[in-house]
């Protein structure tokens, strides 16, 4: 979205033209806003990072990532197909358009209601996660008088040895029982779950799959080879999850939160802005073929899915919040803006915020800006450096495409209009703004 950006009358932020502040005015504040043009630009990135190197692939958008219906519709229009992951999912994605040959089923919760609606809508694949869950889906196919394709989930997890806790993200995870584990088959199982699948007679096992991408290809080469030669399944797709980092903003958590403040206690310079290497899309595309073809050996070439989200969505959405008050406290300016984690809940995101009435504002200043919520982490930047700030500025926060509008919540207070913005200019509202009445609605005063 900052190539789109400029400089307008009054010093404001203005994007394809449209002058923000003006656009606050009329909608509202807080206001999410979508660019057209960078959604259509990171599809088409993605695209030919992956065409150009294996052109026989499949990009299933992830709609959990941000299910609104236009953003949904504009990439099915460019050609994406879509992974679905709950029964909302599903609805928003055949609402958009999407017919069921180009949509996937993940998740390790699948109702047997929404399998039903899935497999009446001739899904392409479900990726099943556990014996319980063929042994269902196989039972339903039977009665819909249908044969279902599948994929099976593959996890590599295996518990760190005792040494590897010395890592304080090892321990935390150990803390919380490893909780990627319940995703999937685990290794050890992946030989029963063929032989399973044998035994179904109302699935096909045409997928295999694992997540995210980072050595999915070389996790899942391997058991393709045992799945064709050891049980004679013909292996169709090749899906190597999502997990796609754009590398537009950072990222923090809580052990590099407390490592920052003993740095600022010591007097040594914070390292949380500081950027890790994120390799780019035509690199990692190049990465997945090269396993693929180095290791397929023989084989049938097969289709090759991802998944991604937040690559293609993140960058293309915007906040607009206006600065309601500052004010000094614990040795820390606080900044409290009308948006919190209610409708941007990822907090350790470090994205960019602008001043976008004072556009080209150079003075910075240390500040926390923090959303109207009644809890302390209601954080929609920590510890950041922004331009001079004043009340009722609006401040721009960027990149916030990814897990906002599908992830926002109405605690405390109505979820806000989001519009799309074009490069002709044009303004759309792609979501109404929630009334207090509309969030009771479904409520029953007896």
């Amino acid at each position: 979205m900052r190539k789109h950006f400029a400089i307008g009358t009054g010093n404001h932020l203005t994007l394809h033209g449209i002058d923000l502040i003006e656009l606050s005015s009329k909608y509202g504040t807080p206001l999410f806003i979508f660019d057209e043009a960078t959604l259509n630009e990171n599809f088409e990135r993605f695209r030919r990072a992956f065409e150009k190197v294996y052109p026989k692939n499949m990009i299933c958008y992830s709609t959990k990532t941000n299910n609104n219906l236009t953003i949904c519709k504009l990439l099915r229009e460019k050609g994406a197909s879509a992974e679905v992951a709950s029964e909302l999912g599903l609805y928003a994605a055949l609402k958009a358009g999407f017919p069921g040959n180009k949509l996937i089923y993940d998740g390790p919760f699948k109702p047997i209601s929404v399998l039903k609606k899935a497999l009446k809508n001739n899904i392409l694949l479900v990726n099943v996660e556990s014996f319980q869950e063929m042994k269902k889906l196989n039972s339903i196919a039977g009665e819909m008088g249908v044969e279902q394709a599948i994929g099976l989930r593959v996890n590599s997890f295996k518990p760190p040895r005792f040494f590897k806790y010395l890592n304080p993200n090892n321990l935390l995870e150990a803390g919380y029982c490893h909780p990627s584990c319940r995703f999937g088959f685990l290794l050890r199982d992946i030989h029963k779950a063929f032989e399973y699948a044998q035994k179904m007679e109302n699935l096909r096992l045409e997928c295999l799959m694992a997540h995210p991408y980072q050595r999915a290809s070389n996790l899942l080469l391997p058991l393709l080879k045992d799945a064709h030669e050891q049980f004679g399944f013909e292996i169709k797709y090749l899906n190597v999850g999502g997990g796609f980092d754009p590398g537009v903003s950072g990222s923090t958590g809580d052990f590099l939160l407390i490592l920052d403040f003993i740095k600022r206690k010591l007097g040594l310079k914070s390292s949380l802005d500081k950027r890790k290497e994120i390799p780019s899309i035509e690199s990692v595309a190049e990465s997945i073929a090269k396993d693929i073809k180095q290791n397929l050996g023989n084989l049938p070439e097969p289709t090759l899915i991802t998944e991604p989200g937040r690559f293609i969505v993140g960058s293309s959405g915007m906040l607009l919040s206006r600065v309601d008050q500052i004010k000094m406290a614990g040795g820390y300016k606080w900044v409290i803006v009308d948006a919190g984690t209610n409708i941007v809940p990822l907090i350790h995101d470090r994205r960019r915020i602008l001043i976008a009435n004072r556009a080209t504002e150079s003075n910075k200043e240390l500040v926390n800006v923090v959303g109207p919520l009644l809890y302390p982490k209601d954080f929609i930047a920590i510890k950041e450096s922004i331009p001079n700030v004043e009340e009722n500025d609006i401040i721009a926060v960027l990149d916030c495409g990814a897990y906002s509008l599908s992830s926002s919540t109405q605690f405390l207070y109505p979820r806000p209009t989001a519009v799309l913005i074009n490069s002709r200019e044009e303004v759309k509202v792609i979501r109404k703004k929630e009334t207090p009445e509309d969030v009771l609605r479904k409520d029953a005063l007896i």
